[in-house]
């Protein structure tokens, strides 16, 4: 079976393909009667029309490029959504580009077959290396907004949408600090590319509270494996000395939390867990997670405004909008167990 065409419509309603084109484009030069009959055929047809066809004739794009490494996990999944739904709101519709990660040529080549689209722009998800170095291959004429903390030139040149993630890790770990915690540890996300900032955001707190930092244990991967590794690996080398354990995002987390599990203590009464993004699951787990909440779908929303031109350079530069975070206070954190922390790890060197 054929796909139906504007000819199709014509013929099943009894007019003109001029007449349904009007019906079409929302013109008032068509009577309410033969608006509802050229309708009824749309329906009976399944006619979805052709969108490029509409671009030829408006000269406006209608089309929303969205590039990006993945779908599935919640940050990106999230940030997608809200892209997609911005642009649904303002007439548009959605072209995702998945690109490979680490194949360059089947990356570029994905990207060239989306800019074969006429395009009203384009929103990258820049939550990593891949993604970023698109920024640098769009043509100067395409309007592009990049979703992530500008780190080179090419992105710093471009509307931006940014999380504040520096300051919800400082926040996190200054509740810590607050309940008590003077040995806190902190796990980071698998690569540093772009500059990733939770971590610096989480050392300065405890820098500014004059209390010592310990070696950064970095991921391979962004799993509740690793973070079970990484945690036992605290756990065993530090010993009674660590009373609190901070994630680079809440997968993670729940590895770690596995890892205090297994060896035998409790989350919070001995070692408390955090974790970073506000994954909903989190608030089921037994006991809930402590989190940074970001809100990826009004970052996704943003950007389309961004792109569509509805906010303005306040100072100068590309026009640019923060996501402010949000930290989650839950059941996984608490003041330090008295049996543990510096004063026992101490006191158990001098014995």
């Amino acid at each position: 079976m054929k796909r139906p065409t504007i000819a199709d419509v014509a013929q099943e309603a009894g007019v003109s393909t001029v007449t349904v084109s009007r019906v079409l484009a929302g013109s008032d030069q068509v009577s309410e009667a033969t608006t509802r009959k050229v309708r009824r055929a749309i329906d009976a047809l399944g006619y979805y029309g052709n969108s490029v066809a509409r671009q030829l004739v408006s000269g406006r794009p209608e089309t929303l490029g969205i590039v990006t490494t993945d779908t599935i996990t919640y940050g990106y999944a999230q940030t997608i959504s809200g892209v997609e739904r911005q642009a649904r709101d303002a007439g548009m519709s959605s072209l995702i580009c998945v690109l490979d990660l680490g194949d360059h040529e089947r990356a570029d080549d994905a990207v060239r077959s989306m800019l074969g689209h006429p395009l009203a722009g384009v929103v990258i998800i820049d939550f990593d290396a891949d993604a970023h170095r698109v920024i640098g291959m769009l043509p100067t004429y395409m309007p592009v907004v990049a979703i992530g903390e500008p780190h080179t030139v090419s992105s710093s040149e471009r509307p931006y949408v940014a999380f504040d993630e520096y300051e919800g890790a400082r926040a996190l770990v200054n509740r810590l600090i607050e309940l008590g915690h003077t040995s806190v540890f902190i796990i980071a996300q698998p690569n540093n590319d772009p500059p990733e900032r939770r971590s610096v955001g989480a050392l300065d707190a405890l820098r500014d509270a004059c209390l010592p930092t310990y070696p950064v244990s970095r991921c391979q991967e962004w799993s509740p494996e690793e973070g079970r590794r990484l945690c036992t690996h605290i756990l065993e080398r530090y010993g009674e000395a660590v009373t609190a354990v901070v994630c680079p995002n809440d997968e993670i987390a729940v590895g770690a939390m596995r890892a205090v599990a297994d060896a035998g203590l409790r989350v919070p009464e001995d070692v408390s867990v955090t974790g970073f993004d506000g994954v909903p699951i989190g608030a089921q787990l037994s006991p809930s997670l402590t989190t940074v909440r970001q809100d990826f779908v009004l970052a996704g929303r943003q950007a389309v405004d961004l792109l569509l031109g509805h906010h303005d350079a306040a100072d100068g530069g590309p026009p640019h909008a923060e996501i402010h975070p949000e930290v989650i206070e839950r059941e996984s954190i608490a003041p330090p167990n008295p049996a543990r922390g510096l004063r026992r790890a101490s006191a158990d060197l001098r014995s």
